[in-house]
């Protein structure tokens, strides 16, 4: 399949075989202005005024198309408060930053309950937060508290 064009539309084939179109990418694009309150009338003379560049590369990237220059791309994200990766394929950079940050979160709390922990054991806490659900984490959190409890 020629990834630059099918039938007007741009395809991105993502390694985990989920597709996101130049429409889609357009639509995606169109909401997250919005949220950042970037008027709608005139928005490609806003970024291209913001950015410093021709106004046709705004267009294009909000008609889903994809900067050719991709220092300026990143420029636009960080000027727009957006994740590149999400821009381009549709997912999210770090989907599992709250899950890690609540994992270690856990394991600090599990380490004041008890006694000194090695680097080994408190990656054993933060992968065992990972792994288990909220749930059942809290219940085997208690039962190894009760076990390795200061002295």
């Amino acid at each position: 399949m020629n990834n630059r064009v099918n039938k007007g539309v741009t395809r991105i084939k993502q390694h985990m075989d989920v597709e996101m179109l130049k429409l889609d990418r357009a639509d995606w694009l169109k909401e997250t202005l919005n949220n950042k309150n970037v008027p709608e009338y005139g928005r490609a003379s806003t970024i291209s005024r913001d950015m410093q560049c021709a106004k046709a590369a705004a267009t294009g990237w909000l008609s889903g198309a994809l900067p050719r220059d991709m220092a300026l791309g990143f420029r636009f994200a960080d000027r727009y408060e957006f994740d590149v990766r999400e821009w381009v394929m549709g997912t999210k950079q770090n989907p599992q930053t709250a899950e890690w940050e609540n994992a270690i979160k856990t394991a600090r709390a599990f380490e004041k309950t008890v006694a000194d922990m090695s680097d080994d054991q408190f990656m054993m806490i933060v992968k065992l937060a990972m792994s288990k659900k909220d749930e059942e984490l809290g219940a085997l959190i208690t039962a190894l508290g009760t076990i390795l409890q200061k002295k």
